[in-house]
């Protein structure tokens, strides 16, 4: 019996003694964890401007940084800009009617450069091609020796743009420049054009008998295939000691107040330049007093189409093509 009590008592005091700990246990960490909170907190309002600027900027991570306006450094990366410097490029997209010439006149760069620049051996473009255009910075002047361009007495004719026609197409078919066309109309973009506007296309050297050939208007349209070139072959090399001789099939018989014009384009830089030729004749002979100096080689481009010259208002006279340009020939005379 004693036995028997003494161990009910010893059980008790165990079981008190075992909650008295937990509840102990318990206010201490509650304790522990306040006096760690307020440690923090006051160690974060005593944190001043002076001792964080004594901290090495690597050692702060995830640190907001609010943009000024200061310079960049020298050594920094420029921002890359839309610009044209003298190795830079651009795409450009073949559209109707566009040949390797027009869009050299476009962009003020020569053909020879468009075919190096995306690898072409010919003239054959398509429509949605898109083309490698080298900035006209890099294309070679010709030297301060070269003679300039014919200037003589310059011929306004009128022209009415038609669908689907450029500057550059315009200056093709009818023996212009892009340059002189863009300043007699006040043009600052060569693509801001549209069908029926009527345009000023200045002439230079035109024979007076062209002027005096002028007839009634037409209905604009298209009277003849293009011409068909003959000769020289393309690529020929002539030598600088033969006239070059340019030949082509007639188309018809033309109107009298229809002509050929032949127009050659300058491809390197001892190639002369030559003002549009009108000419009634299947054919147009170079003679040597235009032959490259003695060591260069002249590389030129050229096409014939046929012309309309019309009698305008107010007397003024206008121009239309009364033919599509024929294929772009070229020859290389050294």
């Amino acid at each position: 019996m004693c036995g028997s009590d003494l161990r009910r008592e010893s059980k008790r005091r165990r079981q008190i003694s075992w909650l008295d700990a937990l509840l102990v246990l318990a206010v201490l960490m509650v304790l522990v964890f306040w006096w760690q909170a307020g440690s923090r907190q006051a160690n974060q309002v005593q944190v001043t401007p002076t001792v964080a600027a004594g901290i090495p900027n690597e050692q702060i991570p995830f640190v907001p940084f609010t943009p000024t306006p200061t310079p960049p450094p020298a050594n920094a990366t420029p921002e890359a800009v839309p610009t044209q410097g003298p190795t830079g490029t651009v795409e450009h997209t073949v559209e109707a009617n566009e040949t390797l010439l027009s869009i050299a006149i476009d962009f003020n760069v020569t053909v020879e450069d468009i075919r190096a620049a995306n690898g072409i051996s010919g003239d054959i473009i398509q429509i949605g091609q898109v083309l490698t255009i080298p900035n006209q910075q890099a294309v070679v002047a010709p030297p301060a020796s070269a003679p300039e361009s014919p200037r003589g007495q310059v011929s306004t004719f009128d022209y009415t743009v038609q669908e689907g026609d450029t500057i550059a197409t315009i200056a093709a078919r009818l023996g212009s420049s892009v340059d002189d066309i863009l300043r007699a109309n006040s043009i600052s973009d060569p693509q801001l054009i549209r069908p029926d506007q009527t345009l000023q296309i200045p002439m230079r050297q035109v024979p007076a008998e062209v002027m005096q050939s002028s007839g009634t208007g037409t209905d604009g349209s298209i009277a003849y295939g293009a011409p068909q070139i003959t000769a020289p072959a393309t690529g020929a090399v002539i030598s600088r000691s033969e006239p070059v001789l340019l030949r082509w099939v007639s188309v018809d018989l033309l109107e009298p107040n229809e002509w050929y014009v032949v127009l050659l384009y300058p491809q390197t830089p001892a190639a002369r330049q030559f003002p549009s030729v009108w000419t009634k004749a299947t054919s147009h002979r170079i003679e040597l007093e235009y032959t490259p100096d003695e060591g260069q080689s002249a590389e030129y481009a050229w096409q014939v189409s046929v012309v309309r010259v019309l009698d305008g208002e107010g007397g003024a006279y206008s121009l239309e093509p009364a033919s599509p340009s024929s294929e772009l020939r070229r020859f290389i005379w050294q």
